[in-house]
């Protein structure tokens, strides 16, 4: 264990002294799951309302179908977003597109949350669960001065390389390759990734106590382009970022909700914020170019801008 810490360490410091810093410039805006506190998470009723917001990313979630299609949710349960009930991973691709995906939405919540007392706007509203496949065409559709990103999790952590293996040739068969990242909490998928086709970008996502400093070193270990820790961590500052921009590694912490929490990873230097309430980062931006944060067919009220 010893050895492995030190040679990791040298890993860390020679990747420091060949590395230029990474200059940050304004963070890029990436709606988690669509803007989650906008629009039914991860449907295309949310995507599709990001583009009119002007995102720069679509942050998303996905797992396989029983029939190996690769479908675009965070939960492996169905229940806490849609109508269904039962793990995706034991349907087909057919049966979960008759789940409605925007049965438990409330706007300004964020992350959906049930709650039979809250309004439902937008039940029979169409969202529906959609594929990896779909999502990718969508964004390449935007061909002009806006080109918007997509950033993909994989989400089993059991099958992170089955999974992986069904990614990687949906993201090479894709118009838009060179603005696709794979995320994951599992090192193994986004090394499965790489190791598939080291030009896909990769992210590694950082959640557990203890480990910011060892997983920026398994970030350049394994040739990761991005590190994105959860905001709150502790340890997570302006001298982190740092750390990572001089080992030539981008930061895009998570979840970024709150008017005071947005300034606050825009003071460290971070390259980019994950938010469920992305027109709160591109106001401040002075990017934000509607009033309307909804997707008109919801009605009122209106989402908040940023989480109160």
């Amino acid at each position: 264990m010893e050895r492995d810490t030190v040679t990791a360490m040298r890993i860390l410091a020679a990747a420091l002294l060949s590395v230029p810093a990474l200059a940050s410039a304004q963070p890029y805006v990436s709606a988690h799951r669509g803007g989650a506190a906008y629009a039914p998470e991860n449907t295309m009723m949310a995507f599709r309302n990001a583009a009119r917001l002007h995102v720069d990313d679509f942050e998303t979630d996905s797992w396989l179908s029983a029939d190996g299609a690769l479908v675009l949710i965070h939960d492996q349960d169905l229940s806490r977003t849609t109508n269904c009930k039962g793990p995706v991973t034991a349907k087909t691709w057919a049966e979960l597109r008759e789940c409605d995906a925007g049965w438990w939405f409330t706007p300004g919540q964020g992350v959906t949350h049930p709650d039979p007392a809250l309004p439902h706007p937008a039940r029979g509203r169409g969202a529906r669960i959609p594929s990896a496949k779909e999502l990718f065409a969508f964004a390449a559709s935007f061909q002009g001065d806006y080109r918007p990103t997509v950033t993909i999790e994989i989400k089993d952590k059991l099958a992170a390389v089955r999974e992986a293996e069904a990614l990687v040739p949906l993201i090479q068969n894709s118009d838009i390759k060179n603005r696709i990242i794979v995320q994951s909490f599992s090192r193994v998928g986004i090394d499965r990734v790489k190791q598939l086709d080291p030009s896909i970008r990769t992210l590694y996502l950082v959640d557990e106590p203890g480990t910011l400093r060892p997983a920026l070193i398994e970030a350049v270990h394994g040739g990761h382009d991005f590190i994105a820790p959860d905001a709150g961590m502790a340890g997570f500052d302006a001298a982190y970022v740092q750390v990572a921009h001089d080992a030539g590694r981008k930061v895009v912490p998570w979840t970024i909700d709150t008017q005071a929490d947005v300034q606050r990873m825009v003071g460290y230097g971070v390259d980019g914020i994950i938010s469920n309430f992305p027109a709160c980062l591109l106001k401040l931006e002075g990017r934000l170019t509607t009033a309307r944060l909804m997707p008109e067919e919801l009605g009122e009220p209106d989402a908040p801008l940023c989480r109160r």
